[in-house]
């Protein structure tokens, strides 16, 4: 024997040790084991020493098999899991539904001759909500006030949609004079808060000096829709205006 045989061996008997160590740190290695004792004729006493060594050694000595994946298949025959999914998408498309048709609450306050009601910079009205003239008064009658042109939208909101339907008028009060006006009508439920008039009284007005001209509104609430009447002048157009419509529902 030469005089490297011995640090020949001394290194081996290293890496021998180091590879014992990493095998007895292994799980693979322990369930490897476990399989080649019960598959080997070996004596009892040895095969139970070794299934002691590993239950001290602190590894799980059973052997756990990975989950199977399942299929689509047998996904939709759970009805549960379909139940809940049909629910989920149908409260999905609810919300989607809810937050798409809601309208920001436009306030009571904003509808006011302030607006801009110059026919000429309105387009007609989209037809997002069913329009009508007020129940109360002498609106319906034929040949009292006439309706100018067609029925134009206002939008006041982000909304995307006319929040407003817009009707020009005139009334025609003898010599020589007319009364002109705007109506406005909007779904109550984006107006806030709604007014206190469930009519057309010309006692409860509110009259506005603007560089354009004198205006006198009137806001009220018939059903479930919010009407806001526009006079263009003062106490004497809208008085005028009120004796027409009162006279027509006497």
């Amino acid at each position: 024997m030469n005089a490297s045989e011995p640090s020949r061996s001394s290194e081996f008997s290293e890496t021998d040790q180091s590879a014992s160590d990493l095998f007895a740190n292994d799980p693979v290695f322990h369930k490897e084991l476990k399989r080649t004792l019960f598959e080997v004729d070996v004596p009892e006493n040895g095969k139970q020493a070794v299934l002691d060594a590993l239950a001290q050694s602190g590894f799980d000595s059973s052997v756990s098999e990975e989950a199977a994946p399942v299929s689509r298949r047998a996904f939709l025959k759970k009805p549960g899991t379909l139940v809940a999914l049909s629910t989920c998408l149908l409260l999905s498309a609810a919300m989607t539904f809810f937050w798409v048709t809601r309208q920001p609450a436009i306030s009571l306050a904003e509808l006011s001759p302030e607006l801009n009601l110059d026919s000429r910079f309105l387009s007609e009205f989209d037809g997002n909500f069913a329009t009508s003239l007020p129940a109360q008064g002498g609106w319906h009658q034929k040949g009292l006030i006439n309706f100018i042109g067609k029925t134009y939208g206002l939008t006041l909101s982000k909304s995307g949609v006319n929040d407003a339907a817009v009707r020009f008028f005139r009334l025609p009060s003898g010599k020589k004079r007319t009364v002109y006006g705007a109506l406005l009508q909007l779904p109550a439920s984006r107006v806030s808060p709604l007014p206190e008039l469930t009519a057309f009284d010309p006692g409860k007005v509110e009259y506005t000096q603007l560089a354009k001209g004198n205006f006198a509104t009137v806001k009220w609430g018939e059903a479930d829709q919010v009407y806001v009447c526009i006079v263009f002048g003062g106490a004497r157009e809208l008085e005028a205006l009120g004796r027409a419509l009162q006279s027509a529902a006497a």
